[in-house]
């Protein structure tokens, strides 16, 4: 039950509500100030200090309800109830403490949003010039394109800070145009995100992350470890994409045991990387892509002709 000091400061506080309401007419009034000693009330009895306190001054939470009931104009008129019982909604949320809270901790995350703004602009923009290119959180610094990205992104990172910095005020047609463009990019980035790779573009897949590397078979030599394998058709046209499987139907893969050269598997529809397509994109840590080896293909026996018999002639007729 509320004290007196409540019920004394829930009186106060409604008086002086509906005298800031006062130049409204009397059906707006009413719609405006139903209910409104039970929601005092409710926010009395809960742990904190005055409604001044907690409801800010009762002449701002009067134009509150002026522009959540949308009677900003003394000319408005009487709302449908369906539409009166959303707007009551509304005002109940906007005018709640926890709102308040929330309301006051989001500017604090504008700095995050803005680095995170111009990260996303540059995976879209990466995407959009790079259709083919498999992204990844972290770009490779070890090679032209990553660094690319790198610098692209502090670039863009340092511009958006600024814009997101700047005490000028917009406009309202400018304020929308930022609005939409801030939703735009962060829309468009969702595909983009989801199509990503897991892994930075330079760590080691070793285990692949889908589970290929634990059941395929790294091969070795008696020369040393495998590192990449050229398959060739017999002409001698080398080949790309082969995927290669054991006696058991399982993925033949590469144990990466150096850092260099460093593998980027391609991505299969579900996401997982493919392990087993050969031959391997890799790189070297400066970035130079690892060229295929002059090979000696075998020479294969040449095919007999295969000779087709001549008929033999019918014997004439002898006169």
């Amino acid at each position: 039950m509320a004290s007196n000091d409540q019920a004394d400061d829930v009186a106060t506080y409604a008086g002086s509500v509906r005298a800031a309401l006062s130049d409204l007419p009397p059906d707006q009034a009413d719609v405006l100030l139903e209910d409104l000693e039970d929601h005092l009330r409710e926010v009395a009895t809960d742990a904190g200090g005055s409604l001044a306190e907690r409801l800010g001054p009762a002449e701002q939470y009067a134009q509150e309800l002026r522009t959540a009931y949308g009677v900003a104009h003394a000319d408005a008129t009487r709302q449908h109830p369906l539409l009166r019982d959303v707007t009551v909604a509304i005002s109940r949320v906007t005018t709640s403490s926890w709102y308040r809270q929330v309301r006051a901790f989001l500017p604090e995350l504008r700095p995050g949003w803005w680095v995170l703004r111009a990260y996303l602009l540059v995976l879209v923009l990466t995407r959009a010039f790079s259709p083919s290119t498999n992204l990844h959180p972290i770009p490779n610094p070890f090679s032209s394109r990553g660094l690319l990205e790198i610098v692209a992104a502090a670039i863009a990172i340092v511009l958006s800070i600024r814009l997101g910095r700047a005490d000028r005020p917009l406009a309202k047609g400018g304020r929308v145009l930022a609005i939409g463009a801030n939703v735009m990019i962060a829309l468009i980035a969702v595909p983009v995100l989801a199509g990503m790779g897991t892994f930075p573009s330079f760590a080691m897949e070793e285990s692949g992350g889908s589970g290929q590397q634990e059941v395929g078979q790294p091969l070795t030599m008696a020369n040393g470890a495998l590192s990449n394998i050229y398959p060739y058709s017999k002409d001698g046209t080398p080949l790309t994409d082969v995927l290669l499987y054991d006696q058991d139907g399982r993925p033949v893969t590469l144990a990466q045991t150096v850092p260099d050269p460093m593998t980027d598997y391609p991505f299969a529809a579900d996401g997982k990387p493919i392990t087993n397509a050969y031959p391997l994109h890799q790189q070297h840590l400066s970035g130079a892509p690892v060229t295929a080896p002059r090979v000696a293909l075998p020479p294969w026996p040449a095919q007999s002709p295969i000779v087709t018999p001549m008929p033999s002639p019918s014997p004439s007729a002898t006169r």
